[in-house]
């Protein structure tokens, strides 16, 4: 993948998290869709997606350089009474997960394994499979609690050419 799309790409997700990005919503086909909208000088970024504690959704992005890529992704969090037994709920898994993107920055959900701990937490990212021929990159990203799964993504990541 291009720099300059990992850097939207990796912009776009951080502004939507923060709470920077323009929250909305739009209906695709009958189905309700959250979305996040980000312009900078990194170029532009949309995120539709449907979830609770399970789900996916589809990001979109054009670079500076008008390159174009997708990422989709799909998974969630244990179910809240799992999360219960561990001692946990939903928004602090999300907290986590939200304070590991923003430390890793623009080096997480791209085309490179990446891990970081926070005394019983653990984040990982890990590239499963990179086909360059096409190009596409497969990733899954996981949250544990004292050893425990409580969150798994699993991302697709390729350039619209």
């Amino acid at each position: 993948m291009k720099k300059g799309s990992k850097a939207i790409l990796a912009r776009g997700l951080l502004e939507g998290y923060v709470g920077r990005s323009v929250r909305g919503s739009v209906v695709r086909s009958g189905f309700n869709l959250e979305t996040s909208d980000y312009q900078g000088s990194e170029g532009k970024y949309h995120d539709e997606w449907a979830a609770d504690f399970n789900g996916g959704g589809q990001e979109l992005i054009e670079s500076a350089s008008g390159e174009k890529a997708t990422r989709v992704y799909a998974g969630g969090t244990r179910s809240a009474d799992k999360l219960q037994e561990l001692g946990l709920t939903k928004k602090d898994v999300i907290g986590k997960l939200i304070l590991f993107v923003n430390d890793i920055g623009d080096g997480t959900r791209l085309d490179a394994d990446a891990e970081r701990t926070d005394g019983a937490w653990k984040y990982t990212y890990k590239v499963l499979k990179s086909v360059r021929e096409i190009p596409v990159d497969v990733g899954e990203e996981e949250i544990r609690f004292n050893d425990n799964l409580v969150f798994v993504h699993y991302h697709i990541i390729s350039p619209v050419i």
